[in-house]
């Protein structure tokens, strides 16, 4: 026996099933389009810096940045002699990775756990390291200071703790444990910013420094 009525039935169901699932239901994919959108367009931004600063002639000031904005990199060198000879190079901005890769290479050396530490070895120059980075909608900053990278890397002795309390003998010095200071992440980030770049960059650089070397 044939139900004429069978077919309609399931047309209306359809319908209301459609008009439901567009009006009432917010399936996943359309209801995260504007936040895969957001983080498409988030901003990226990558910002390193090393300024090295001289307490006697003749270079006053040398610094090196590494910059990433949205895919565009750019990298400059700017040298100030006591004279008051400035030289800056620039590679100009544009869709490279060789700077991304550096800014990665110097975030898994430990730029980022550096501490500030204070005036030893070589007291004449000093170090100011500098990172910025912005990504998925966060962003951090850190700036350290130092001096000698060498000294911090190999000279560096220990630090001991001494705590005293009235009701304690007094400690044995010779079993006291202690605290090693070296650190070679300070003299491998300063060195990858001094080989930093292709053969050209470094070759301009190393032109800039004769040139204010010889100004004073």
């Amino acid at each position: 026996m044939r139900r004429p009525w069978l077919p309609t039935t399931l047309f209306v169901f359809a319908i209301v099933f459609l008009l439901a699932g567009t009006f009432l239901i917010k399936w996943p994919d359309f209801q995260n389009k504007p936040q895969v959108s957001k983080v498409l367009q988030a901003p990226t931004v990558l910002d390193l810096r090393l300024t090295i600063a001289y307490d006697k002639p003749p270079i006053y000031q040398e610094q090196y940045v590494v910059r990433n904005n949205n895919g565009l990199s750019t990298a400059q060198y700017k040298i100030t002699g006591y004279s008051g000879k400035v030289v800056t190079i620039t590679i100009p901005p544009a869709k490279r990775y060789d700077m991304t890769f550096f800014f990665e290479d110097v975030v898994q050396d430990g730029i980022w756990q550096l501490m500030n530490r204070p005036p030893r070895g070589n007291t004449d120059v000093h170090y100011t390291l500098y990172v910025h980075e912005v990504a998925n909608r966060r962003q951090g900053s850190r700036t350290v200071t130092f001096t000698d990278p060498h000294y911090w890397a190999v000279t560096a002795g220990h630090q001991y703790e001494i705590h005293l309390s009235p009701n304690s003998p007094t400690p044995d010095l010779l079993k006291l444990k202690s605290t090693a200071l070296a650190d070679p992440r300070f003299e491998k980030i300063v060195r990858a910013f001094r080989s930093f770049g292709p053969s050209s960059f470094r070759q301009k650089i190393f032109q800039a420094q004769r040139l204010v070397s010889k100004s004073h």
